[in-house]
């Protein structure tokens, strides 16, 4: 499983892929390894149990530059994963019952189709919510990219809705970005890959971050047909999840409700897009989503000019 991902390291469609939150495994497992991850879990949301043995396996499986890192693990190997996991796989092979692999792989199909299925529940029920919901929205997405397209995501989309299977088609936020990030990362892997379709999938407050006026400048003088999908909640989802728990009351919240927790006002995006020659379109309606994906994808394939969709969304 890819914890909260910034790579595609195991394609949605393999047969053992078990999602996107490690929580739900960690109370059962009876060891954990854990590869070129910083951040494997969130402890205090939940942690391994006091029996698992942990392995971290890295170039630095310590991360000795997180001055504040501090996971635990039985075992610290320091190697790249290329290859250490061959010879992993190696030793495994002469060391493991195949009736034991067997019922091993049983369970997991039995737990991967029990995560998917809660997974398309959760998308036929967001399908006709208003304001759009960042699940449907994910889903519309992953419907309408091909399998080559590069997804750069700043924490907006919804990888269990929209898997990519191929190398080198996801990147999330690095430890070492900030808010507004995505918009610039876009640009750059198309100058990297000129013949690929990228999208770019951004919250309102980090297209903001990432100037967008300057943005779809750079797009337009470099000639960087990009697609840009903002999910356009009106507010800043960490600050508003901080100060929630200060005003648990939903009318304490409303009278003593502190600044800078929503972004009231915002500017018409698909307008600034369009002011640069690209083509812009504000959707609020979730039944027109994928035709306005359709449109925005015509833009930028066909037109091969920059395009920006503003999509409403309901906050976290």
């Amino acid at each position: 499983m890819q914890h909260r991902p910034r790579h595609l390291s195991l394609p949605a469609a393999h047969p053992c892929h078990l999602g996107y939150d490690a929580g739900p495994y960690l109370a059962d497992a009876d060891a954990i390894l854990v590869l070129e991850c910083d951040v494997p879990w969130v402890p205090q949301l939940k942690a391994p149990g006091a029996d698992c043995r942990v392995i971290h396996l890295g170039i630095d499986p310590l991360f000795q530059r997180y001055p504040i890192r501090g996971f635990p693990c039985d075992l610290a190997v320091t190697a790249a994963p290329v290859v250490a996991l061959p010879a992993l796989s190696a030793a495994l092979e002469r060391h493991s019952r195949r009736d034991a692999v067997s019922a091993r792989r049983q369970r997991l199909d039995e737990r991967r189709e029990a995560l998917q299925a809660g997974w398309r529940r959760a998308r036929e029920a967001a399908q006709r919510r208003r304001p759009i919901d960042m699940a449907w929205a994910s889903a519309c997405i992953g419907a309408a990219k091909p399998e080559d397209a590069i997804l750069v995501n700043e924490y907006t989309l919804l990888s269990e809705h929209c898997g990519t299977n191929l190398p080198g088609t996801y990147f999330g936020s690095s430890p070492a970005s900030g808010l507004g990030w995505g918009g610039g990362a876009a640009l750059g892997a198309k100058l990297a890959c000129p013949d690929r379709l990228v999208i770019a999938v951004l919250g309102d407050g980090s297209h903001l971050f990432g100037n967008p006026v300057a943005l779809h400048h750079a797009a337009a003088a470099h000639d960087l047909p990009v697609l840009f999908v903002i999910m356009n909640n009106s507010m800043w989802g960490a600050v508003r999840r901080a100060t929630m728990g200060m005003y648990p009351q939903g009318e304490a919240m409303r009278s003593n409700k502190p600044p800078l927790i929503d972004l009231d006002r915002l500017p018409a995006f698909e307008q600034v897009c369009a002011a640069a020659g690209g083509y812009g379109e504000r959707v609020e309606d979730p039944a027109q989503l994928p035709a306005a994906l359709d449109r925005a994808l015509h833009a930028v394939t066909v037109e091969k000019r920059q395009a920006l969709l503003n999509v409403i969304c309901r906050g976290p």
